[in-house]
């Protein structure tokens, strides 16, 4: 007869040596270092599958280690996907740490088991960081890639407790488990997509016309959106239809749950937010990055006319200073004149 934690070891031991597997693969496509880090990461993890059969002084070190190239994989990603400003010595200090204080106490305590807490306690901190900063560009797997991770770091912080209970050892097998392979499952999306990969030459043309600033009606869009189908446009909107190669959302109260690409109205800080982290990733691919901003009627009914006079500033100055294009769609006869004459103003266009 098969016992359960045997099933347990056997489960968890196949599927970080598939994650060290699928990661390397990642890293040999992408050259990301953040993939190498996440292989890195789990091969480091694959002997603390054991549920205490090999030495927990060995288990806390290693884990310890694991979580510290975890650490350095996901700010990698951070930076690679957008521009996060995370301070390098955090970068090196962070994980170092980690490792250092995991090794340590290994070394030193009889019975070490604080790598766990500590490392676990982090993982949920970053966990809730990668909902928030990846769901835009991998929508609800990187949403839920961050609350698999937050699980997983309350998971790590009671797994001392887990493992020294007789009545909780069983459940905590098949919690690791389960929780393992959501993380894979998640992980498996995201670096698979085309988008973690890039291992294809994105050919695109160059649209010098579009250079700058524009303020046009829905009906002069669609005369140069034809332009524009093949090119990894960013676009916030509401009612126009967009391209299947744009990076697009929707303006919508609905949540990112039952709507992925939602932005909420009020939320106009995220927009100038998504278009810095686009502007730096089309610089860093050596593309020109052209954003689209339709539905600002819809924007007036949820914020007063100042705030969305600012969110557009905002988005000018950075895209025009990194050469880019802001073409904005809007209806002049939903406006006052006092308004459409202030949104030229800001937008820099002259009269």
């Amino acid at each position: 007869m098969i016992h359960p934690l045997e099933v347990s070891i056997i489960g968890t031991f196949v599927i970080r040596i598939g994650a060290v597997l699928l990661f390397l693969y990642a890293y040999y496509k992408s050259r990301r270092k953040s993939a190498l880090f996440f292989a890195l990461s789990w091969l480091s993890a694959i002997p603390t599958a054991t549920f205490e059969l090999i030495n927990i002084k060995i288990e806390n070190a290693l884990v310890s280690l694991a979580f510290a190239l975890f650490n350095l994989g996901i700010f990698s990603m951070l930076k690679e996907e957008g521009n996060v400003p995370i301070p390098k010595a955090g970068v090196i200090v962070q994980p170092l740490v980690i490792a250092l204080f995991g090794i340590g106490e290994s070394i030193i305590e009889r019975n070490p088991e604080d790598g766990y807490i500590f490392g676990g306690l982090l993982t949920v901190i970053l966990g809730a960081i990668v909902a928030e900063t990846l769901s835009p560009y991998y929508g609800r797997d990187g949403k839920g890639l961050g609350i698999i991770l937050m699980i997983s770091g309350v998971a790590s912080a009671v797994y001392p407790r887990v493992v020294s209970s007789p009545q909780l050892l069983t459940i905590g097998q098949i919690a690791a488990l389960a929780v393992g392979a959501s993380l894979f499952y998640f992980y498996y999306k995201i670096v698979s997509s085309p988008r973690f990969i890039k291992n294809e030459t994105v050919e695109v043309a160059e649209f010098p016309e579009l250079e700058g600033v524009l303020i046009i009606s829905p009906e002069e869009f669609k005369e140069i959106k034809a332009q524009l189908e093949n090119y990894p446009v960013l676009a916030f909107l509401r009612n126009l239809k967009p391209s299947e190669k744009w990076n697009f959302l929707f303006f919508t109260t609905l949540d990112n749950i039952n709507m992925p690409n939602a932005v909420h109205p009020t939320d106009l800080y995220k927009i100038a937010d998504m278009v810095n982290r686009y502007i730096f990733e089309m610089k860093r691919s050596n593309l020109r990055g052209i954003v689209v901003i339709e539905g600002l009627e819809y924007l007036r009914i949820y914020n007063g006319f100042p705030s969305i006079a600012k969110m557009l500033s905002a988005v000018r100055d950075y895209v025009v200073s990194n050469n880019g294009a802001l073409i904005v769609v809007a209806d002049k006869n939903a406006w006052d004149e006092r308004e459409w004459n202030t949104l030229r103003r800001v937008l820099g266009i002259e009269e």
